[in-house]
Order: C-alpha cells, then structure tokens, then sequence
C-alpha cells in the first residue's frame, strides 16, 4: 500500500494550519475525512506525524521530514498538471522563481510587466534571498527557477547553470560617510560591517566572503556588528549608519536607495562570482516558468551590454 495524494494534501494542510478544523476549512473537506487521510498515512507509514496536545498539533521530527518531501512531490504534480495545459496551448497555473540583488534591480519590474501583458491567466511570485538560499529551494522543489551568484566554491552538481553576466560586488556606504574616498582596504579596518546571511546559517557565504576579502590581504577581520537577512533591512542601516557592507554596485545607481548610497573604491576586489541562472538539472521547467527565465535572462544580458 502506498501513501496517496489525498493523504499527503492532507497532512500537508494540517501541518501548514496548526489543526484539523483549520486543515478542513481549507481544503473544503469533512474534518472526519481530514482525520482519516492522516491516520491512513501513519498506518501505513507505522509513524506518528503530529503530536497532540491542548494548544493543538505540532510536527514530530519524522513528520517535519515527511513534510519536506511532501511539498516538493504536491509541487511536482501541480506542475505536470500545469506542464500539459501549457503545451496545448492554455497558459494558467503558477510560477515561483527567486532572484538576488542584482538581477532583481536590473529586471524584474519590467520583465514582470511584459510578461503579465502575455502570460496574463499565470500567477508570479518572487522569493528573495541570499543564493545559497535559492539553490536549497531549488533543491526542495518549491523554486523553479532562480537568477542568483554562483562561484567557483559553490556546489552546483545537480544543477543546471547558464551564466548571465559578471558580478559587481563593492563596498558600499551611505553618501557622505566619512571614508568614503578610502582607496585601499586598509584604511576601512576601524569600520564596522553589517551583512546580508541566511537564516539559521552560520558558515555563510556572504559573510564568508566579506572576511575572506580581509583575510587574503593580510588584514584583520572585518568587524561586524550585525548579520540581517533582508537586504532591505541591510541598506538601510547602512544609509542610516556608519556601517559598510559589501554589495552589488547596482544598490548605489539604481533602485530605492541609490540617492543614500554610494561606493568606495578601494583596490582590493572580492573572488569573482557570475549571475547564473539556475533550476534542477533533471526536470525541465513549464512552458510559463521556461518563458520568464528567457526572458529574465536576455533582458539582463541586454542591460549589461549596454
């Protein structure tokens, strides 16, 4: 015996709603049949999933695993269902793609536009992030796609990689500061940092990256006060404070801090990195996720090249 899709909607709902009554509501279905699918499935599984008590129902640790595996096999359904409309031609259904900083100042809002006067029946929704969080939602199945860096340390191998431009990262700073002539490295040791990271990462790359740049030139570590997973939240403490961060050089020319920011040209430059874009290499996308990626994608390279 199996587990089905019914049971793992189910499963899927409760946990995502914190009760069974909750899980009902929202699937349109008999809460006795809500209880049924997820009983059925810990049968059959000979595992307990939730864990029930007077505040209502929580995850055990086999079901926070299950759950993963169930959102990305929902998530593959949902696709083949909306992979063969597409292809006869009935463009509806979704697409979840992420974007890090510099493509997503350079191309999403008028590759949105363009895209919705086309494709006006197919729903968008944008993650952002650092890209080591986009490759584990690629990963997982909840992205299909994402524009995002990728160096020569990432870990790439069952991805599927076409580079875009060059990275421009730099130091940025609010106008103003008092270093912001600064040429070289050194002259910005006493400076405090704040970074952009993942959340519940502590070896991230981006604050890797930052301490990497002080280590290579013999220089003592970076001194940062705060690591934030925005960058929202990044750029406008920096605008707002003496901090620095090292970002792309497009946050000082265009988007809604540039006229805050600014860069500091010192000599030093951080380890290359590439605008790739990236999605699983064994499953091709839909048709409405294969169209945005092209387009994001020569819409880049055509901004780059001007």
């Amino acid at each position: 015996m199996a587990m089905t899709i019914s049971q793992l909607r189910a499963f899927i709902a409760v946990a995502e709603h914190g009760s069974l009554r909750a899980a009902s509501r929202a699937l349109g279905i008999a809460q006795s049949g809500i209880t049924q699918q997820v009983q059925n499935l810990e049968s059959m599984l000979g595992a307990t999933l939730f864990t029930r008590t007077n505040r209502g129902i929580t995850l055990t640790a086999l079901g926070q695993r299950l759950l993963q595996r169930a959102g990305a096999i929902i998530g593959e359904c949902e696709r083949a269902e909306q992979e063969l409309q597409q292809l006869r031609g009935d463009y509806v259904g979704d697409v979840t793609f992420g974007m890090t900083t510099e493509p997503l100042i350079d191309a999403f809002a008028p590759v949105l536009m363009e895209f919705r006067q086309r494709f006006d029946k197919v729903a968008v929704h944008l993650r952002t992030g650092t890209s080591r969080m986009m490759i584990s939602w690629i990963r997982e199945g909840t992205l299909d796609f994402a524009a995002a860096l990728v160096s020569k340390q990432t870990d790439t191998a069952d991805l599927s990689v076409t580079p875009l431009y060059a990275s421009d990262p730099v130091i940025v700073c609010r106008q103003g500061h008092p270093q912001a002539g600064a040429t070289s490295l050194a002259k910005l040791t006493g400076c405090t940092w704040v970074t952009t990271r993942s959340p519940n990462l502590t070896d991230d790359p981006q604050v890797h990256r930052l301490s990497h740049l002080f280590e290579r030139h013999g220089l003592p570590p970076p001194r940062i006060v705060a690591t934030v997973e925005g960058l929202y939240e990044t750029l406008h403490l920096v605008g707002a404070t003496d901090c620095l961060s090292l970002e792309s050089s497009v946050v000082a020319k265009r988007g809604p801090f540039a006229g805050t920011l600014t860069t500091i040209d010192v000599r030093e430059r951080p380890v290359d990195q590439n605008v790739c874009l990236l999605q699983r290499a064994a499953m091709p996308l839909t048709p409405a996720a294969q169209e945005l990626a092209t387009m994001i994608a020569s819409y880049t390279r055509t901004v780059r090249a001007r």
